[in-house]
């Protein structure tokens, strides 16, 4: 479980501190306050080793180029990759620290293009973002480099790094793509008999629903019709809380990011959505992120917070509102008595 954070020069972030980290963490905010990179960020100091993250974690929300030193620079602060991005923390207990440093590099290639006329251009050049993890005092080197001034390819070195086992699991899901490979996850979920606890969840929203089963690559469910429908048919809220459930079980010993926790759902649902994040972080030991800036959302937590069978996770969450000022990006904790009380009085959070 990661305990504190620090984020320098990523995005639009120039400078975050966080500490007291909880087993289940609500980041609240304005649009844009930097709500979703402080995710992104967490999943690249999750994976310190991996370059290939630093590209990939764009991907869902569309955030590419077609030059090669455009898409590499898109994680830098203002764009700017003189100042290296740096994500520090701490986690377990006892407590281990790493130090991620994200550096980029231009040089003249090795390979010049032969130009076929006059107006040919030979010179090329070689980008690449340089990974100098620091895991408990222990230094891993890797890179990413793109030849050429094309995106189409990049290669992947990681000597000495390809041999370290990491120890923070991490799985994100995504608000643009919340709903993928649920196919082959819930397989899983099959195969290791957590399914009921599932549809229990399920049945609070969709009293009808019976079980769902894998048949042609997709998810089947039976609600009493005369044949299995496509789940999808059942809209987004069953969708996502499908998700939620088997990312949990995925995640199992390690981290889940979710950003925009409630998209999807109907305010009715929320109370449903917590209990499955509350009970799933309990039973599978998952530390969870997760983001909003929806108050139907915020009273349903703290209603699940108040049930008999969730007290004990009270201690172990944590709510911060995001507060962003002129570059730097400050977190303002709440503990579940504080924010039971700015609920209650319906004192604005967000």
């Amino acid at each position: 479980m990661i305990n504190k954070f620090d984020i320098q020069n990523f995005r639009g972030i120039q400078a975050f501190h966080v500490t007291d980290l909880g087993q289940v963490n609500l980041l609240l905010g304005y649009n844009n306050c930097g709500k979703s990179s402080v995710l992104d960020a967490l999943f690249l100091f999750s994976g310190a080793t991996n370059p290939r993250l630093s590209i990939s974690v764009n991907w869902p929300r569309h955030y590419m180029s077609s030059l090669a030193d455009e898409m590499l620079k898109l994680n830098f602060y203002g764009l700017n990759p003189v100042f290296p991005i740096r994500l520090s923390g701490g986690y377990g207990s006892p407590e281990k620290t790493r130090e991620l440093t994200i550096s980029y590099q231009e040089r003249e290639s090795e390979i010049m293009n032969l130009p076929t006329d006059s107006s040919g251009n030979a010179a090329t050049k070689d980008f690449r973002l340089n990974l100098d993890a620091e895991i408990d005092r222990q230094v891993y080197h890797s890179d990413l480099q793109i030849k050429g001034n094309s995106t189409s390819k990049a290669e992947v070195n990681a000597p000495g790094a390809e041999s370290y086992q990491e120890e923070l699991k991490c799985h994100y899901i995504s608000s643009s793509d919340p709903y993928s490979n649920n196919v082959a996850l819930f397989s899983d979920l099959l195969r290791n008999k957590q399914e009921e606890a599932l549809f229990e969840d399920l049945r609070e929203i969709e009293p009808s629903l019976r079980d769902i089963v894998v048949a042609n690559n997709n998810l089947m469910v039976d609600v009493g019709l005369e044949k299995r429908i496509p789940i999808q048919v059942l809209g987004d809220g069953i969708r996502k809380l499908i998700s939620l459930f088997i990312y949990l079980f995925q995640a199992r010993d390690g981290i889940l990011l979710v950003d925009e926790v409630d998209n999807g759902l109907h305010y009715k649902s929320m109370p449903v959505l917590w209990k499955s994040v509350l009970r799933g972080a309990d039973k599978y030991n998952v530390q969870v992120f997760a983001t909003t800036h929806n108050i139907d959302s915020l009273k349903a937590l703290n209603q699940m917070l108040q049930e008999e069978s969730f007290q004990s996770m009270q201690t172990r969450s944590r709510v911060f509102t995001l507060r962003k000022t002129s570059d730097r990006l400050t977190a303002i904790k709440s503990t579940y008595p504080q924010f039971r009380h700015l609920i209650n009085e319906e004192i604005e959070i967000r």
